[in-house]
């Protein structure tokens, strides 16, 4: 690309693009934001009005923006089931793209997207978005100088509480299986499974997995059904295990029925020579076990010095510009996000354990 200002287009205007993608691309000296798209003509008109936009750069159809010539680069901010449909056409004209994660519903509908981006070279970013948190970067950088050792454990849990049943929440899309392709795992525990590859540089070998549902039916989403109930099919918590190459034992808990917790993280590494643990709520920090710590059992905060301070959206202008400073997670990640999701929903549903086959 030149080194004019790249011009952005959102696909897709709900929670995420307004909270994320569009103030990243407002804060860059990079881009403008010079097109938006939502099939619901209640939120195009509201970005239109929030953000000063033409009525001619703001489309219902991802159809027509993708083909109109008035960007450089979009977010796909959409539904799951909806990434790999809109991702293949921006592909087809040309545009790079960063997707929403998970990638899709399930591994197979993500291959042709894998397979066009392979063929074409488009670059991409699925949005695995703590990997931009300077407390996992700082983490990642001191695992692999070896100042733990070598790991043997880690041990992870991403709770939210929205989901509990006296918040009301009515059946949006994250609770539709075919909107989502799982409920929890694909939100939260899709997070966390490249988060720990991010920071071990391991890849998973093998899941064994307990997913479950306490609300089986909510209210719907729709104003003119008067909150009738409809069938929830995705699951409302998932508990795994998992082994990596290297000999790493790995458990996940995640749930969005955790009553009071917001968006918590909190991710323990144990090595043969010492420990981190990373915690997310309103910020995120990072603490140390080492050397004569163990004697006291103390973990101590950690300065992290300001080059780990990054932003995701810069980090994706920066990737069209050639810079691959931003670590960012591409569609091959994704996709093996997705075996990965998948077996875990096998190993669940079958009551056994899963062997992980890798891309």
């Amino acid at each position: 690309m030149n080194n004019n200002p790249i011009r952005y287009g959102i696909i897709g205007l709900g929670n995420i693009a307004r909270g994320v993608h569009i103030p990243g691309i407002l804060r860059s000296p990079d881009a403008v934001l010079a097109a938006v798209c939502d099939p619901n003509e209640t939120r195009l008109a509201a970005a239109q009005r929030d953000y000063g936009l033409s009525p001619d750069v703001c489309f219902t159809d991802y159809r027509d923006l993708l083909s109109s010539g008035l960007v450089d680069a979009v977010s796909i901010c959409t539904p799951n089931n909806v990434h790999v449909p809109v991702a293949l056409e921006a592909v087809k004209n040309g545009i790079p793209f960063a997707c929403e994660k998970p990638l899709s519903v399930d591994a197979s509908s993500a291959k042709p997207l894998l397979d066009a981006v392979n063929e074409t070279g488009i670059p991409n970013m699925v949005c695995f978005s703590y990997r931009f948190k300077k407390a996992a970067r700082y983490a990642r950088d001191l695992i692999a100088a070896g100042r733990i050792g070598k790991i043997r454990h880690v041990y992870v849990r991403y709770l939210q509480g929205w989901g509990n049943p006296e918040k009301d929440c009515p059946r949006v899309w994250r609770f539709d299986r075919a909107a989502s392709g799982s409920g929890t795992l694909a939100d939260l525990g899709s997070h966390m499974l490249d988060l720990v590859r991010f920071l071990t540089a391991d890849e998973y070998t093998l899941f064994t997995a307990q997913n479950g549902t306490f609300m089986t039916e909510r209210r719907s989403a729709d104003p003119a059904k008067n909150g009738a109930r409809e069938t929830v099919d995705v699951d409302d918590y998932a508990h795994y295990f998992a082994g990596t190459q290297s000999g790493i034992a790995a458990s996940f808990e995640i749930s969005r029925n955790a009553f009071g917790r917001g968006n918590f993280q909190h991710i323990e590494i144990y090595g043969d020579r010492g420990a981190l643990v990373y915690e997310l709520e309103d910020d995120d920090f990072l603490c140390i076990c080492e050397g004569a710590d163990e004697g006291t059992h103390t973990f101590r905060r950690m300065e992290i010095p300001e080059q780990y301070f990054v932003d995701q959206m810069q980090c994706f202008l920066d990737r069209l510009r050639g810079d691959e400073h931003g670590l960012c997670a591409t569609v091959a990640d994704g996709y093996e996000d997705m075996l990965e999701l998948d077996e875990i929903i096998r190993s669940s549903e079958n009551g056994t354990a899963v062997r992980h086959s890798a891309r």
